[in-house]
């Protein structure tokens, strides 16, 4: 038996089956990708990341190094600052990817939505003081001690 290439092949199949043959093909190769990434597992955050934003024009202060480690031994859920709102209610899941905070607020307020800079300061300096008036220890709530520029 003589060995055909691929072009005898296909110019013996009808068109039908070659467009299927081809459809078939790219969605194998749109979907792995896609199922891939979610088979990687969940998401490892930074021991230390810098809160920032490019969106701010001109800085008053510098940016802010929050330490997963130190909220991760206080025990706090990583939903405590993760979300992802839907109807009023948060579905983002720890593993998940994490959006910048700056994707949906805005540096000037939308409607229903904080502003960025009060996004941040209400998450974090929010819970901070909460805490603290539950007299348990905190991290801080001043301007200086999280604005270390």
């Amino acid at each position: 038996m003589k060995s055909r290439s691929l072009l005898n092949y296909l110019r013996l199949r009808p068109v039908s089956t070659i467009r299927r043959a081809c459809c078939y093909f790219l969605l194998a190769v749109l979907l792995v990708p896609v199922l891939g990434a979610k088979s990687l597992g969940p998401t490892t955050p930074k021991p230390m990341s810098r809160l920032e934003s490019q969106s701010f024009q001109r800085r008053e202060k510098g940016p802010v190094l929050f330490r997963h480690q130190s909220h991760e031994a206080a025990r706090i859920a990583c939903t405590a600052c993760h979300h992802d709102y839907v109807n009023g209610r948060n579905v983002w899941r720890q593993g998940q990817p994490v959006a910048a905070c700056a994707e949906c607020h805005q540096v000037r307020p939308q409607a229903g939505m904080l502003d960025l800079k009060n996004a941040f300061h209400r998450q974090c300096k929010g819970c901070h003081l909460k805490t603290r008036q539950q007299g348990r220890r905190a991290g801080p709530s001043r301007c200086e001690e999280c604005h270390r520029s």
